[in-house]
């Protein structure tokens, strides 16, 4: 038997290595594009039955599928060491288990695979645990086909203490109770079809609470403590049912899956994620303060929204390779908007739509290290770096624009066409443009081409010459493009009178005639056009000086984040745009567009290290009627503060908790900065500040955090060295990227310096064994703080010691250092 083993073993070992001659990708570690297509093409009908004991950490996947004649069958797992018992011949290959050909049939198929459990995706904490499969965990987790147009139907069994409770995209079919082994078996109903990475559960000691109006019905489960924010659940599941309802007027499609429950966990690493009948929430989104702010507000319901419409937009249509993750973004992101809109009736959400897409999708796309919204991808192990600004909130622009294009109807009927078409199966990008091409005589094709697969912007300059308005767009990467869109200007005569002109760019130079004594030019006072708007100087300086005389709030804000371009672009000086916000945000009256400012602050008030400007701000703060406003500008006055008034005063604040509106959070915050600056009293700061905080979960983060503001250097040095020592000291990531972020404090510039070099040597492993946002959120919590020239030369020295570094991961460094 042994002879006989060693043999097939040897064969199957000479016949892989055959085969890796003649596919040099099919073999390769991750899930090349090779392979999957080869999958593609070949293996139908696809079902799991998954069982994951999570008390012994083992698990079993027998994995059923269709081949059309016996074929060689690879699976993907990453932790093949683990895996113990094989139905079959096989053989372990660089994140993969070969099925031989001679194990195979025509036919109906059936392997099953025993293995010991891997934690990386299975995020344990000490009473709760769940999985977060996106984009290609799903392999780290059991073995399995994992790509997103192999859909399937699963059916689970979870074996949990018996004080636990499980769940899972589908309601519970069964519970078995073993009281000798203090546990139970918990049996799942089967799935509809889904792409392995929307496969979930979550176990542990949860609380959970039902909303049943006879119609829908979801659950859900948190482990909050603080009976005010529980009493924020009526208002979440209020935003559940208004976020389905609209979905399905809009679609003309009921919701699609078996049920809808969602979980709320402390320290999740996204805002949501959308997996079916168990969709993640991060407790801190959902559970607001007690005085939330506008923004809060609304970034809640617009979660909300985003997670529900990937039920039909990511769940029942998906993309079929990540290259196009972003074709579901795009319509949770412009649906999302959408959809608050009923629920907040006194807002402008023109505006906010300004304010929450376009402020985001300029801040990545004016960096070096900026990308189309469609990007290249070889192999789904560098699928989680397509992620970023640009697919959340670029693409929700060109929705705009397609929309704006197509008109509101068609566009509906086209969508309607595109989930009938590809329900609970998979679709491309160009095959939507294909239908929603059918639906306008203007060509979406030409169209999407620079929008979507040409990264950055158009830079856009405006000049009057001979009672003419000439218009000229130019592509920084000088690639003879013309970026197709449409846009107001306001043409401001000599009287102050005006007259609003509609610019449509078809070309790189477009004249205009303008009514006689034209003295300024506003450009894109609409905010529908994208890109670097160039005013000339007198028009600039008339913005600087006049923008308050300007009565529509959409106007304003469009200007706003005109000039923070100009800013950014070094058009403008840090100087002139910190005094510019200082003055304008003491008197702007609408909350959303002083919020855009005070998003703006902070980057520049650090930059310049202004005690002056920190006496403005206390003084912009101390008369401020709306407390909302007043309590965002304190914690920027917190990230900021240098000067020994104003840390005094901040100290007082929090020793005395005299600002009713800030939240728990915020004054965890602010003992956090206050440590770093008051090393002396440090130990006091957090013995007080520990004492206030009552949940348990709450209470952990802190003390992980805590460590990053020593004073002592050989313990920060400890500190970040224990970070970089193994995946799991990374965990939660959001805590790690905080306390990165606390050792590369901006009052600790200099010293932090020596950490930019390892921590970018260390980002491969980051991304290897992180989930999608983590390496941006390494990158950003490690260079936010350190701009001086020091920092710079040592991005300069890794990246020139590392010159074939992947580009993708090139681009995160460079979008972080700008």
């Amino acid at each position: 038997m042994r002879t006989t083993t060693i043999i097939t073993t040897l064969l199957l070992s000479l016949l892989l290595s055959i085969s890796c001659t003649n596919h040099t990708s099919r073999y390769d570690a991750g899930v090349s594009k090779e392979l999957a297509e080869w999958r593609k093409s070949t293996i139908k009908g696809v079902g799991y039955e998954l069982a994951f004991d999570l008390m012994e950490n083992c698990g079993k996947a027998t994995i059923k599928f269709y081949l059309a004649s016996p074929q060689e069958v690879v699976i993907d797992f990453r932790n093949t060491q683990s895996v113990t018992c094989v139905s079959t011949e096989y053989q372990l290959s660089d994140e993969h288990i070969i099925i031989p050909q001679s194990a195979t049939t025509a036919g109906e198929n059936s392997i099953s695979i025993e293995f010991n459990i891997d934690n990386q995706s299975l995020n344990r904490n000490d009473e709760f645990l769940y999985t977060l499969l996106v984009p290609d965990r799903a392999r780290t987790l059991f073995p399995c086909f994992d790509q997103p147009d192999i859909k399937a139907i699963y059916e689970l069994s979870l074996t949990i203490p018996d004080d636990w409770v499980a769940v899972s995209n589908t309601s519970i079919k069964g519970i078995a109770h073993d009281a000798e082994r203090g546990c139970n078996t918990v049996r799942f109903n089967p799935t509809e079809p889904l792409s392995t990475y929307l496969f979930s559960f979550v176990a542990g000691k949860f609380q959970q609470q039902t909303y049943d109006d006879g119609i829908h019905r979801f659950t859900a489960y948190h482990r909050e403590t603080d009976s005010k924010r529980l009493a924020q659940l009526d208002t979440i599941f209020a935003e559940v049912k208004a976020s389905l309802v609209w979905l399905e007027e809009y679609t003309g499609i009921a919701y699609p899956f078996a049920k809808y429950d969602l979980i709320i966990l402390p320290g999740f690493q996204y805002g949501g994620m959308e997996h079916t009948g168990a969709t993640l929430y991060n407790d801190r989104q959902m559970f607001l303060s007690n005085t939330p702010t506008l923004d809060e507000r609304l970034r809640r319901t617009q979660l909300i929204a985003h997670e529900t419409a990937h039920m039909w937009f990511g769940d029942y249509v998906t993309m079929c390779w990540f290259d196009d993750v972003w074709t579901k973004e795009i319509f949770a992101n412009y649906f999302a908007a959408r959809m608050a809109e009923p629920l907040y009736p006194e807002i402008n959400h023109s505006l906010n739509t300004l304010k929450t897409y376009l402020t985001s999708a300029l801040s990545e796309d004016r960096t070096e290290g900026c990308t189309s919204i469609r990007q290249e991808l070889d192999n789904l192990r560098n699928a989680g770096l397509i992620y970023g600004k640009t697919i959340y909130n670029k693409a929700p622009i060109v929705m705009n624009k397609i929309v704006e294009i197509m008109g509101e109807e068609s566009f509906q009927l086209g969508v309607r066409e595109y989930l009938h078409t590809y329900a609970y199966g998979n679709a491309t990008w160009p095959q939507l443009i294909a239908i929603l091409d059918r639906y306008t005589d203007e060509d979406l094709a030409t169209f999407s081409d620079v929008w979507v697969h040409q990264k950055g912007m158009p830079h856009i300059s405006f000049n009057i010459e001979n009672n003419n308005l000439i218009v000229e767009q130019c592509d920084p990467y000088n690639r003879g493009i013309c970026w197709m869109q449409r846009f107001s200007c306001r043409a401001i005569l000599a009287d102050g009178t005006y007259q609003d002109i509609e610019v449509e760019l078809r070309n790189k130079r477009h004249t205009f005639n303008l009514p006689d004594n034209v003295t300024t030019i506003l450009p894109n006072i609409c905010g529908r056009g994208y890109g670097l708007f160039i005013p000339d100087t007198e028009s600039r300086e008339w913005i600087m000086q006049n923008i308050a005389t300007i009565e529509d709030d959409h106007t304003r804000e469009s200007l706003i984040i005109l000039l923070n371009e100009c800013y950014e672009n070094d058009i403008i000086t840090s100087c002139e745009w910190l005094n510019f916000m200082l003055n304008h945000i003491a008197i702007e009256r609408n909350y959303l567009i002083a919020s855009t400012l005070n998003g703006y602050l902070a980057d520049v008030m650090i930059k310049i290290e202004s005690a002056d400007a920190e006496r403005r701000l206390w003084e912009i703060i101390e008369g401020c009627k709306d407390r909302s406003l007043g309590r965002r500008l304190t914690m920027t006055l917190a990230r900021v503060a240098t000067s020994g008034n104003c840390i005094t005063r901040l100290y007082d604040i929090w020793k005395g908790m005299c600002k009713e509106e800030l939240s728990e959070q915020e004054y965890i915050t602010l003992a956090h900065e206050l440590a770093l600056r008051l090393p002396e009293q440090r130990d006091a700061i957090y013995a007080t500040q520990r004492e206030r905080i009552t949940n348990p979960d709450r209470k952990r983060e802190f003390d992980y955090i805590a460590r990053a503001t020593t004073p002592d250097i050989s313990e920060r040095d400890a500190l970040f060295a224990w970070l970089l020592d193994k995946p799991e000291n990374r965990r939660p990531e959001p805590w790690a990227a905080t306390t990165l972020g606390y050792l590369c404090h901006h009052t600790r510039q200099h010293e932090a310096v020596k950490y930019i070099y390892p921590a970018l040597d260390a980002l491969m492993d980051i991304q290897r064994t992180g989930d999608i946002f983590f390496p941006r959120d390494w990158t950003g919590a490690l260079l936010y703080g350190l701009h001086n020239s020091e920092a710079r030369s040592e991005i300069e020295r890794f990246l020139g010691d590392n010159p074939n570094y992947p580009t993708l991961l090139r681009n995160k460094i460079l979008q972080a250092a700008d």
